[in-house]
């Protein structure tokens, strides 16, 4: 058998998990679970009362409430928060470093999150009331829970790791680490929302911060600005578009522009080439069509030899 160090951290038991968008001001009971709880904010920011501590929690924030620990949530701002809460059962001397720790994800952390906010839907009926809890699915994939609990394994991994660095991030590293996580935040806000414009205001309210910070964070990451890279996702993803097949006047429309034109503006100024021209190009076929005129033009001349004089 393999001993503890090999597997420092096993999950014995999933009990409950739900991800669940409550209502600016709505508040949670105050409630005791018997073992550990994961909460994951998402958007928006929510108050977590632990024991007689309180915890404000905005967008990409972690924590997990201690078995018996009691626990209650307040909505927090302006912004439905969306969040994500898995009771489960976990061994290990590893869990003690959890402990009054508040994180905030990191991009490596990203990949389980996400994964463990959608499988939470598919694997749980959505709760009618706050504060119900939430009824597991009878039909669901085969080893569907076992997936789960690997996800919540292997990130309970990666932030048991954190906490085991022998020395306090800097403050420029804290700073960096939180830059980068508003732009992967708001990036993957773009990847949503890419058929239609979006305003910096809707970016900032849905990861959770102000217009100066995502703007430096911007910045300092990629050297441009937020609304830039939002413009820059939009034209790849007309591009894949017209490679599609799909007209310039199809993927306009599909994609909220105000005309045609502008679109075709804003696309040769960003890679050279109209859309029709990309398409065609896409395609296998010559960058323009010829009319008939064209044509004649471009025709090598022949010379018409003579007739023969009669003697």
């Amino acid at each position: 058998m393999a001993s503890n160090e090999e597997f420092p951290l096993r999950i014995e038991a999933i009990t409950a998990a739900w991800a669940a968008e409550y209502r600016a001001e709505e508040v949670l009971a105050a409630t005791q679970s018997p073992g550990w709880q994961l909460v994951y904010v998402r958007s928006g920011a929510v108050e977590e009362r632990c024991n007689e501590k309180r915890v404000l929690l905005r967008a990409g924030g972690i924590l997990l409430h201690q078995p018996e620990e009691i626990f209650a949530m307040h909505s927090a701002g302006e912004i439905p928060p969306e969040v994500l809460r898995i009771d489960f059962f976990c061994s290990g001397a590893a869990m003690d470093r959890f402990r009054g720790a508040v994180f905030h994800a990191e991009p490596a952390e990203q990949h389980d999150l996400t994964w463990l906010m959608k499988a939470v839907g598919d694997l749980y009926e959505p709760v009618a009331n706050p504060g119900d809890r939430p009824v597991p699915r009878e039909d669901v994939a085969f080893g569907a829970r076992q997936q789960l609990a690997i996800h919540l394994e292997n990130l309970l991994i990666l932030l048991a790791r954190r906490c085991k660095r022998p020395r306090k991030p800097t403050l420029r590293v804290r700073r960096e680490r939180r830059q980068t996580a508003l732009v992967e935040a708001a990036r993957a806000y773009f990847a949503q929302n890419l058929t239609h414009e979006v305003k910096i205001d809707e970016v900032c309210a849905a990861v959770g911060c102000t217009r100066t910070q995502l703007q430096q964070a911007f910045r300092a990451r990629l050297r441009h600005t937020a609304m830039d890279e939002f413009s820059s996702m939009r034209l790849e993803y007309a591009s894949q578009l017209l490679a599609r097949g799909a007209t310039p006047g199809e993927v306009a429309a599909q994609m909220g522009y105000c005309s045609g034109a502008y679109f075709s503006q804003k696309f040769h100024a960003a890679t050279g080439n109209t859309p029709s021209a990309y398409r065609r190009m896409q395609q296998g076929l010559p960058a323009r069509r010829q009319n008939k005129q064209q044509k004649d033009k471009e025709a090598p001349k022949t010379s018409i030899p003579e007739p023969d004089q009669k003697k």
